[in-house]
Order: C-alpha cells, then sequence, then structure tokens
C-alpha cells in the first residue's frame, strides 16, 4: 500500500491534523504566560524599605513653575537648604532639587547667584545669604 491509501489505513490526517494543533495551542498558551508575566513578577517584586519610604515622605511639595521674583523662590528653596550644612556644594544643592524634583535648578540657582543669595565661600563651597 503506498500513497493516500497508506496515510488513510494508518491514521495519518488525524496525525497531520493533530501536530499542528498541539504546536498552535503550545505557542498560544506561551504567548498568554509572557503576557501576564509582569503580574507574576510583581507579586515578587520587593516591597520598598523604611529608608526608601522616608525618603518619599521627606519629599518638599513645589509647584510646577517657581514665581518670577527671586525672594519668593527663595523662600521655596529654603526647605532645601536647611537640610544641607553651611557652606556647601552646589552640586549638592543640584542633587536635592533634583529629587524633589524642583523646576530648573541649574537656571534658578544661577538667579540666586546674580542675586547675591548664594554667595561663593570659596574652594567651589556656597553659603545662603537670605
Amino acid at each position: 500500500m503506498y500513497g493516500l491509501e497508506a496515510i488513510s489505513a494508518n491514521n495519518g490526517w488525524a496525525m497531520a491534523i493533530t501536530g499542528p494543533l498541539i504546536v498552535m495551542s503550545g505557542l498560544t498558551i506561551l504567548a498568554l504566560i509572557i503576557s501576564q508575566l509582569h503580574k507574576i513578577v510583581a507579586i515578587f517584586d520587593k516591597k520598598p524599605d523604611s529608608a526608601t519610604q522616608s525618603a518619599v515622605e521627606d519629599k518638599i511639595s513645589v509647584p510646577k513653575i517657581l514665581p518670577d521674583n527671586i525672594l519668593e523662590t527663595a523662600d521655596i528653596y529654603q526647605a532645601l537648604i536647611d537640610k544641607l550644612e553651611q557652606p556647601f556644594e552646589l552640586k549638592a544643592l543640584y542633587r536635592i532639587a533634583e529629587q524633589n524634583d524642583f523646576p530648573h535648578p541649574i537656571l534658578t540657582v544661577g538667579r540666586f547667584r546674580v542675586a547675591g543669595i548664594l554667595v561663593p565661600e570659596g574652594e567651589g563651597l556656597f553659603v545662603w545669604k537670605r
């Protein structure tokens, strides 16, 4: 027996249909698992420790747009300056301003220097004179 008769006699048609069905169902299950993987990872994701929570709680609320008056802006920045030891480096002020989502810290610090609020102390250190 050869050809189509042999295929029909030995369940060849059933095997020809079953193979692709198994492959397609396996790929479908794999796609579903991958699409829901982020939910499984979220279960095992590490919760923030107390230091991270306190840093988030210590964030200072700041308006999205700072006032045009440099003295009013200095009042908003005063909470950041209170966290720094006098004299301080500008990069420390930039870092703490970025952590608290202050808008345009580099431009604002430049305005403080021009206004005489932020005065150079020497050797890269600055003092807040308010």
